[in-house]
Formats: structure tokens, C-alpha cells, sequence
């Protein structure tokens, strides 16, 4: 028969408390379990991710591959100089430059890329391209208009100056 501690009074014994260094033995475990579990599954969502990445290069012969690099040119806009849509004694002069694929008739299609941005550029309030974040996004809708424009023949629209006054 089993004896169980009891006081004077015939009441059991109150359960001791942990002692100070089984609980941090006990979380220096948990912590260690849980750093290597995250770890474990950290390797095998990045091992997966390199795995979807990594797509297989078409067999192409050496010939085929030389004939297939494009001839990439940089084509500088004429200097566009407009009004904006608000206020009315604000100005917008615009140089940019736009990186193309072949284009044949190279001329007319910057000559209409251009015409393009100084009809979007009247509609456009001086609030809406103030700071960096309306720069960006003026950036992006004439990159945008020049693609649709060029037929996708325009990569990448440089701006190499912009001055408000």
C-alpha cells in the first residue's frame, strides 16, 4: 500500500511547486523544437519554390540561338512642352527617350508615342504628379500609352528630364 505525505491534520500535502531550473530547461526545449520545425519547414517551402522556378530551357540548336537575340535602340522623343489640366498657368516640359524592339517605321511611331503623351498630359493636374509616388505613376501610364501605341514594340520608357513650372 502506497503512502501518501500527509500534515498533522490528516490532509494531504499540498503538489511542490517546479523548481526554477526544470522550467527553463523545459522552454529552452520548446524553444529549440520550435526553431528547428521552422526551420525544417522554412527549407522545404524554399526547396519547393527553387524547384517551380527552375523551368527547363527549350533544346534550341546554336544557330538558332544567335538568330534569336534583338537588336534593342534607343529612340529620343522630341522635346514635349504642354499645359497641364490644372492650374492654369502650369507647365510641363517633358524629354524622355523609349527602348524598342525593331520597329520599321521607327520615326512615325515615336512621332505618334509623342503626340500621345502631350494629349495625356493636358488632362493631367499638377496635384496628381506632385512627390516621387505621382512621378512613378505619371511614369507608369506613359509607359503604358507607348506600349499600347508602338504595338508592344516599346520595352521601357526613359524619362531623362521633367520640369513643372
Amino acid at each position: 500500500m502506497a503512502r501518501t505525505a500527509a500534515t498533522d491534520d490528516g490532509k494531504p500535502a499540498a503538489p511542490k511547486k517546479p523548481s526554477m531550473i526544470s522550467v527553463v530547461i523545459e522552454m529552452a526545449f520548446l524553444t529549440c523544437f520550435a526553431v528547428g520545425a521552422g526551420g525544417l519547414f522554412g527549407m522545404m517551402v524554399l526547396g519547393g519554390a527553387d524547384k517551380a522556378s527552375a523551368k527547363p530551357e527549350p533544346a534550341v540548336a546554336s544557330s538558332q540561338k544567335s538568330k534569336q537575340v534583338d537588336t534593342i535602340t534607343v529612340k529620343t522623343l522630341p522635346a514635349i512642352v504642354t499645359n497641364l489640366a490644372g492650374p492654369k498657368k502650369a507647365w510641363i516640359r517633358l524629354e524622355a527617350a523609349i527602348v524598342v524592339g525593331e520597329l520599321p517605321e521607327s520615326n512615325a511611331v515615336s512621332a505618334a508615342i509623342a503626340d500621345d503623351f502631350v494629349a495625356y498630359l493636358r488632362t493631367v493636374p499638377l496635384a496628381q504628379i506632385e512627390g516621387p509616388s505621382g512621378f512613378l505613376h505619371l511614369r507608369e501610364d506613359l509607359n503604358e500609352r507607348a506600349r499600347i501605341r508602338s504595338g508592344g514594340k516599346v520595352k521601357e520608357l526613359v524619362v531623362q528630364s521633367l520640369m513643372l513650372e
